[in-house]
């Protein structure tokens, strides 16, 4: 596949996708978030497949790395389950699950420099409970976890955290400064200032934020990506407004057939329902980019996949259309379902 940037319909007054890719592929540590239920996971699956392809032919490493429960992002890229340690699904890509117990126990090896002390100490079942009772703790581990890894170890090139809701981002992403104001000078206020000084590094470090195109959700897009530039000094290369239905064309043909065939009057009462969604999907985005009072980071939109994305396969589909800015009639053409 092509990856050279072109400009999609979909994207036109926005970023392209091959782009946006370009730009990301520059960073060491990727956040991607936004409400649940938004398709944050299938972003973040769609980058590290993109900077791994792009970067495949240098020896780049990619690491996606999620807090999810759930095992969908393995299956997108074509694994059948998470794991808590990385592991290769495809040349130069990674996958893991972060696990707050086993980040715990990796920075007390780290700190004390033997893996076998910390596990006695860490692994016990009483100091587990203990250690959840501290406020933050366990995401103050995970977030250290993924900065380790991409900024100060470098053990890949590039690392995707499919990161927590935004509603808990905030609070995450804080974490670190607020150790830094509060905590008295010692070895966690050192790892916290290092971690903060990466964070607030644009060249570093970047959030990616994912959203629908309906009025709330794009509004709190919005507020989130205005909070974590003014309040934690991380840059946001990009919003992302996923699931846009496809302007199909020829809806109105369809439903002036008089006497058609039942089946064929539902395939039109259903492409006009997609047209419509997609018309008022664009006018809420028009309105919400135009009653914006500050400078908003570059968008891009990500069709709706009616076939779904929980296997490589749809990925790479998904992934194709964005890259080349085919809209979904010609995609349907190509799998034969228009």
């Amino acid at each position: 596949m092509s990856d050279r940037a072109q400009p999609a319909p979909e994207s036109a007054s926005g970023v392209a996708f091959g782009e946006l890719a370009e730009t990301l592929s520059r960073r060491r540590l990727i956040v991607v978030s936004g409400k649940g239920g938004v398709g944050r996971t299938t972003v973040a699956a769609l980058l590290g497949a993109a900077l791994a392809d792009r970067g495949r032919s240098q020896g780049r490493r990619v690491l996606v790395a999620t807090t999810g429960h759930d095992d969908r992002l393995a299956w997108m890229l074509g694994a059948e389950r998470l794991e808590d340690q990385p592991r290769e699904v495809s040349p130069g890509l990674w996958i893991q699950r972060l696990v707050p117990a086993t980040c715990i126990e990796e920075y007390g090896a780290l700190v004390t420099g033997r893996a076998r002390l910390s596990h006695a100490v860490f692994g016990n079942k009483a100091v587990r409970r203990l250690m959840r009772a501290i406020p933050g703790l366990d995401d103050f581990a995970i977030l250290g976890k993924a900065w380790h890894v991409a900024c100060r170890a470098r053990d890949f090139d590039t690392l995707i955290f499919d990161g927590p809701a935004s509603g808990h981002l905030r609070l995450v992403l804080g974490v670190p400064r607020a150790i830094v104001d509060t905590v008295a000078e010692g070895p966690l206020t050192r790892e916290a200032v290092a971690m903060v000084a990466a964070l607030e590094d644009p060249e570093q470090t970047a959030a990616v934020l994912v959203g629908l195109p309906e009025s709330w959700p794009l509004t709190e897009l919005g507020e989130l990506a205005g909070a974590l530039r003014g309040e934690l000094n991380i840059a946001v290369d990009a919003l992302v407004i996923n699931q846009m239905r496809p302007l199909l064309g020829g809806a109105e043909a369809l439903g002036a057939v008089e006497g058609a065939d039942p089946g064929l009057r539902i395939f039109a009462d259903t492409v006009a329902a997609i047209e419509a969604t997609g018309l008022s999907q664009r006018a809420t985005v028009q309105a919400w980019l135009e009653a914006k009072r500050e400078p908003s980071p570059p968008w891009l939109s990500v069709p709706w996949w009616p076939w779904g994305v929980d296997d490589p396969e749809r990925l790479a589909e998904l992934l194709a259309a964005l890259r080349e800015g085919r809209d979904l009639r010609e995609l349907e053409e190509v799998r034969g379902v228009a």
